[in-house]
């Protein structure tokens, strides 16, 4: 009788001692697994970069002729939804003067502004995405022309080619068009116009994200 006794409280020993060390190896086992958070969307955050490129005169499509450097920066910020990219962007541009023709007249713009949507799909690293928004200018009176300088506003869009580097760099390649509809002007002999004008621009650029 002792021997049975003896031999249940040796095994009930050894179960008690036992559970403590399974209930640290398992507390040491849950506290000692790498947290490793979900990576961040490639596209998404804010950014900031500068841009430069090519603006043709008026109406005019072909950037090789008679072009305007253009240069400026960018700040702006998007979010990856799966493959879909949307954000938002602020764009300032000095350009060395573009020329718009109005009769015999002409006007010339140096700086520019836009407020843009931005939209597209990400495959990986690169992103193709289309661009629109509300674009101001300053035109400055030119070759007989007697009016006043004035800002005007229109309508812009476009598309463009981003490519990420990693480290949060992007490099990238964006066409766009300005339009800017009913502006008036006074050409020598107070000659009053009111035109339409048209401005085509291409732009690589480099973004920082943040």
């Amino acid at each position: 009788m002792f021997s049975k006794f003896s031999s249940y409280g040796l095994v009930a020993a050894l179960l008690l001692g036992a559970l403590p060390a399974t209930a640290a190896d398992a507390q040491d086992s849950r506290w000692s697994e790498p947290y490793a958070p979900a990576p961040a969307s490639e596209w998404t955050g804010f950014y900031a970069g500068i841009h430069g490129g090519l603006a043709p005169k008026a109406s005019d499509f072909n950037i090789f002729k008679d072009s305007s450097l253009v240069g400026g920066v960018q700040a702006g910020y998007t979010m990856q939804l799966g493959p879909a990219v949307i954000g938002a962007e602020l764009e300032g541009t000095y350009a060395r003067g573009i020329v718009y023709g109005v009769g015999n007249g002409e006007l010339e713009q140096n700086w520019s502004g836009a407020a843009k949507v931005r939209g597209g799909l990400a495959l990986g690293g690169t992103l193709v995405y289309g661009t629109a928004g509300y674009a101001v200018a300053r035109l400055d009176a030119g070759n007989n022309v007697v009016s006043d300088d004035q800002w005007v506003g229109g309508v812009l869009w476009g598309a463009g080619l981003e490519q990420s580097f990693g480290n949060g760099l992007s490099a990238r390649v964006e066409y766009t068009q300005a339009r800017f509809n009913d502006v008036d002007s006074t050409l020598t002999g107070n000659i009053h116009r009111t035109d339409d004008l048209t401005n085509h621009a291409v732009k690589a650029g480099l973004n920082f994200r943040f």
